[in-house]
């Protein structure tokens, strides 16, 4: 009886366990007090402009994973999955992009030009380190762990630090191998595909893998068939170009060769201090594009006299997808932004990159697109470590009532600012 009495109990507790499993995340964060992540409409997070075009439309329903909000965008082209506003904003542009390939594809000069090009004897598609379609459906946690406590990067460091010294060849293999550079067994061309994506206003390694072939095929053309083309390029939305980082590159990911703009970024973040180790360990991180690197070492760069830009690099080298790389260099360069009129004095990156300004305030910035008062954001406000006379939250996107209401008692100041956008830039028409 006693027995009987025990596996009856046991079986009732498993059956609470089950029914708790099975409960919507909704429900339980509600019984703690928290905030279910929404599924919003794209018209809450982004602007018309951004959400349908002659050659796309976005859907209207838009979860919010990990502080981003996860777009699809259903063109001529392909379905795109783009996460957060940042990346939509540059899909939508590749959008307008291939649309200028297409159609200059079909003018007789480029018709006949392609019936004379030798066979390309390369596939050199964006590397997408993954499957493209799991890059673009494993979001998982998006940023959010970047406003945990814990220290990230370390690991990294020492795996860089035991690493042997590698060839220039080795070297080179390995700038091939990380997200959105391109296979290279011709002398010239991929220099022809750069020029052909700075006349189109987009990134030469975008990590779109439609754009990234279109490229490949529209180069190929011309560089074998050795014509020079006009590019009639009709954006669609109100800046005619987007490559975030073009601002602080000075054009540099589209005229310098891959081995060059890594060797040059190597040099500056050794100059700021970067050890041996250190500037590895990040150089060897396959998801940061050439273009996602150079943006946040010269972001690194501008912040002259703040302290703890190494530590920023070691943190910056635990990047482990496209979009966490994307957010410390856009945390970076947001406090750059603000590093003339107020000072940093410090870095740290307990967490998340952290700005600490005089008077012994601190500074939290983030390219994001939604905060709800989850379980995490409440960890991250209530931080012992990020007590300070002022502390203030800078970013991108909205915070949902009840995130504004519970910061404000935590006494944190929140402001919102525009995206990282460079000044528009009018792009060439002419024949190179």
């Amino acid at each position: 009886m006693h027995t009987s009495r025990m596996t009856t109990t046991w079986r009732a507790r498993l059956a609470g366990a089950l029914v708790l499993m099975l409960l919507s995340p909704a429900l339980v964060w509600a019984q703690e007090g928290f905030e279910a992540l929404p599924v919003l409409k794209a018209t809450d997070l982004a602007p018309a402009v951004l959400l349908k075009g002659p050659r796309f439309r976005v859907d209207e329903k838009t979860p919010v994973k990990g502080l981003l909000g996860v777009f699809t965008i259903r063109s001529d082209f392909g379905t795109f999955e783009a996460h957060g506003v940042e990346m939509l904003r540059i899909r939508v542009v590749e959008v307008a992009a291939l649309d200028a390939l297409e159609n200059t594809s079909k003018t007789n000069e480029f018709v006949k030009a392609a019936g004379t090009a030798a066979a390309r004897p390369i596939k050199a598609g964006a590397h997408m380190i993954m499957n493209p379609k799991e890059t673009a459906q494993g979001i998982g946690t998006g940023v959010s762990r970047f406003y945990d406590r814990a220290k990230m990067g370390w690991q990294h460091v020492t795996e860089g630090a035991s690493a042997p010294d590698k060839s220039d060849v080795e070297k080179a293999e390995d700038v091939s191998k990380r997200v959105g550079s391109v296979t290279i067994d011709v002398l010239g061309w991929e220099e022809e595909r750069r020029a052909v994506a700075k006349r189109l206003g987009v990134d030469p390694y975008t990590t779109n893998p439609v754009l990234a072939e279109k490229l490949s095929d529209f180069a190929w053309v011309t560089f074998s068939g050795r014509i020079g083309l006009n590019l009639a390029v009709s954006v669609v939305v109100p800046f005619s170009m987007v490559l975030t980082a073009t601002s602080v590159t000075n054009d540099m990911v589209w005229d310098l060769k891959p081995a060059d703009v890594l060797k040059a970024n190597a040099g500056k973040l050794t100059a700021m201090g970067g050890s041996d180790a250190q500037v590895t360990a990040l150089l060897k991180n396959p998801w940061y594009s050439l273009t996602t690197l150079t943006w946040l070492t010269n972001g690194l760069e501008a912040l002259q006299g703040a302290a703890g830009r190494p530590d920023v690099v070691a943190f910056a080298a635990s990047a482990r997808s496209e979009d966490e790389a994307r957010f410390i260099a856009s945390a970076i360069n947001m406090i750059a932004a603000a590093h003339p009129k107020t000072p940093v004095r410090a870095l740290s990156t307990h967490g998340t990159v952290v700005a600490r300004i005089g008077g012994g305030g601190v500074v939290v910035t983030g390219q994001v697109d939604y905060i709800a008062w989850t379980k995490n954001a409440a960890a991250f406000a209530n931080r012992p470590d990020l007590k300070a006379s002022t502390r203030s939250l800078v970013m991108t996107g909205r915070l949902s009532p009840r995130a504004v209401k519970e910061l404000a008692a935590l006494h944190w100041t929140v402001k919102t600012v525009p995206l990282i956008t460079p000044p528009a830039v009018t792009l060439p028409t002419t024949s190179r």
